[in-house]
């Protein structure tokens, strides 16, 4: 009866995995906040165990879309290790280290979100076989990893494996696929390849215009990545009149996703710094700097790029010794990320 009650428990948990429907619907159209109300809700009214941690992850999901990082991880890690965790050969186990995975890669904490990732990675390929879905997500978070470390060549190989499984899966015109050529075209566009970057990145765009409403927080993120993408290639006005489109859309729901604004407005800096428009571009990075403070910390990647842009401006622009403070300010981060 023991070993009965063990092997039903990845069934059981494939169901209540799919009970969340109404969340991810939330999570997919980028209405963070209600998801997370949902959540709670949801939470206060489970009468399971298996219900009250179903509740849990989606609200530490709906947690991290919001950048709410202090909220989510503590969940997160209670949900894997705490003294009520949920059984660790189950696919709701398998979902929550992928979040688990999220949280310590988008905290700079890369090879304990390595570690998770593989485990993810693994738990899902024994669960599910070696084509699904959630198998091609877990390939492309390890994708992500690689590509943030600067390990381009294992970054393409997974996104590729990861786009290959989604389009055969999810076809063509899916969320899925729009991702993994996002993904590809940020990876390009971090190796300096401007053409197959903003190939890529339209495509996704192409894909999202089907698929998702104009505002949408993924079409946005697939914009202003193209309007970066501009930016270092030297389109400067296409890319200034892109993300400056971004922007408003980002600010009319100021609380969606406060540090994808703060990636625009250092993408705004960086444009105008180009062009030499030094007091756009200090407004800009100030702006960014404060925003990434706010959500990411003063120890994050994204402040520690940002310190270093609005140092070189500085250093440039009659203000050399504040500019050569701020540059080793960043030169000490990023030291710490290696």
């Amino acid at each position: 009866m023991r070993l009965l009650a063990r092997l039903s428990l990845p069934l059981l948990f494939i169901a209540c995995s799919h009970a969340g429907n109404r969340i991810d619907e939330l999570l997919l159209q980028g209405e963070y906040q209600q998801a997370a109300q949902e959540a709670e809700a949801s939470l206060a009214a489970a009468s399971d165990q298996a219900s009250r941690w179903q509740a849990r992850r989606d609200l530490a999901r709906s947690w991290l879309r919001q950048d709410r990082y202090q909220e989510a991880g503590p969940l997160l890690q209670s949900l894997l290790y705490g003294p009520d965790a949920i059984p660790s050969d189950t696919l709701l186990y398998a979902d929550v280290m992928d979040a688990w995975f999220e949280f310590l890669r988008d905290n700079s904490r890369y090879q304990e979100a390595e570690t998770a990732g593989n485990a993810a990675l693994a738990m899902h390929k024994k669960l599910l076989g070696e084509q699904h879905l959630l198998v091609a997500e877990s390939l492309n978070n390890l994708a992500l990893l690689h590509q943030y470390r600067g390990n381009y060549r294992e970054a393409i190989r997974l996104h590729e494996q990861a786009l290959n499984m989604r389009q055969a899966l999810a076809g063509q015109l899916s969320r899925e696929t729009a991702d993994s050529l996002h993904n590809l075209g940020t990876l390009y566009s971090r190796q300096n390849n401007w053409p197959k970057a903003r190939d890529y990145l339209q495509q996704a765009i192409d894909i999202k215009k089907q698929i998702l409403p104009a505002n949408h927080p993924s079409m946005l993120v697939s914009k202003a990545r193209l309007g970066g993408a501009l930016s270092n290639d030297k389109q400067y006005p296409a890319a200034i009149t892109l993300l400056e489109e971004v922007l408003a859309a980002e600010q009319a729901v100021p609380k969606r996703n406060p540090v994808h604004q703060a990636i625009v407005l250092r993408e705004l800096g960086d444009a105008h710094h180009s062009l030499r428009h030094v007091e756009k571009a200090e407004q800009y990075y100030q702006q960014a700097l404060a925003q990434f403070a706010a959500t990411v910390g003063k120890t994050a990647y994204p402040y520690a790029v940002t310190l270093n842009n609005l140092g070189l401006l500085y250093k440039m622009n009659g203000k050399p010794e504040e500019g050569k403070r701020m540059l080793a300010d960043a030169a000490l981060l990023f030291d710490s990320f290696r």
